[in-house]
């Protein structure tokens, strides 16, 4: 009996995430046409239909759902295969799909992937911005490699280490009720209405935790799918907000009508942490890019601006 190829696997895996065929062979750097015959080639091979041809875009069959699904786990064992003899060949090569949430990846990002290319030359680092739950979705899946993200999640099938703790600072347009030039006191924000992130972005869920821990649960009225639309928010003197102390050399600049506030000596944060698939031939090698990120992390503390309280400080993550 015939079986479909990898390559063939590859194609329906990227047409189900698709839905398109000019986008699946894009993305598998074949024609449409050549993509299109072995797709159905895999349907003819099967017996079943994978796809319902709607248009513009192709839908997944009920029967197709089940075969796309163990499609992507043969590829991620074929893919670990691979890993396993280049890991024990002691091999620093190929490509490395790193996925980041989207409240790092503009301020932990820059600068960082130069280093890795000098330090491993032969390898691709391909990075893919995504929300938390998309990340460990696509990182269980097999999708990525390893994420970088915050806690907390659920860590089923997932290890690496906590890197750092980055400290939370406020920042409110001037003439606001929080807008004084002196540090905070986290019981100065109960009952204040905060701008938040958007739902799914796990720095709305950090920023409640702390509102709940002043002792009540913020307003959150005007929410904000970035980072940058935050900031521009409350310069706009809607409100206040919370914001990683990564953040505040690229969105908080002299000139704005804001005021960064610190929390003092012991400051509310988040912990950055660097996960993979606990089945994965490569940990050794993401411990020690684990390493290099978190240095790089705690270089950024020579980038945070002087803001009204103690200065803040990215710091080690406990062991």
């Amino acid at each position: 009996m015939n079986t479909p190829t990898l390559r063939q696997l590859e194609y329906i895996v990227a047409l189900a995430d698709t839905g398109l065929f000019v986008e699946a062979a894009r993305q598998c750097a074949v024609s449409q046409p050549a993509l299109s015959k072995q797709v159905r080639e895999v349907e003819d091979m099967l017996g079943i239909e994978l796809f319902e041809r709607a248009r513009p875009r192709v839908i997944v069959t009920r029967a197709g759902e089940e075969i796309v699904e163990r499609a992507r786990r043969l590829l991620v064992d074929a893919r670990e295969l691979m890993n396993a003899a280049g890991a024990f060949a002691g091999a620093r090569q190929g490509t490395v799909r790193l996925g980041v949430i989207p409240t790092i990846a503009p301020y932990g990002l820059p600068g960082l992937l130069a280093k890795l290319r000098r330090l491993f030359p032969d390898v691709s680092f391909a990075i893919q911005e995504l929300h938390t739950e998309v990340l460990l979705g696509h990182l269980r899946s097999g999708a990525i490699d390893v994420g970088l993200l915050a806690r907390s999640f659920d860590t089923q099938g997932l290890e690496g280490p906590d890197l750092v703790v980055e400290p939370f600072v406020l920042i409110a347009p001037t003439g606001h009720s929080l807008g004084v030039a002196q540090a905070i006191q986290p019981l100065e924000i109960e009952g204040e209405s905060l701008i938040l992130m958007a739902d799914g972005h796990c720095l709305r869920d950090q920023a409640i935790e702390v509102c709940a821990a002043a002792g009540a649960p913020p307003s959150t009225s005007v929410t904000a799918a970035s980072v940058a639309t935050l900031v521009r928010m409350v310069e706009s003197g809607l409100g206040a907000t919370l914001l990683p102390a990564s953040a505040l050399s690229s969105e908080v600049r002299v000139g704005q009508g804001l005021v960064a506030r610190s929390f003092g000596d012991s400051p509310p944060g988040r912990t950055l942490t660097l996960q993979w698939r606990a089945t994965s031939p490569n940990a050794a090698w993401f411990v020690e890019i684990g390493e290099i990120l978190r240095e790089h992390y705690l270089g950024l503390n020579d980038s945070i601006p002087e803001v009204a309280g103690p200065k803040p400080q990215i710091r080690r993550s406990p062991d």
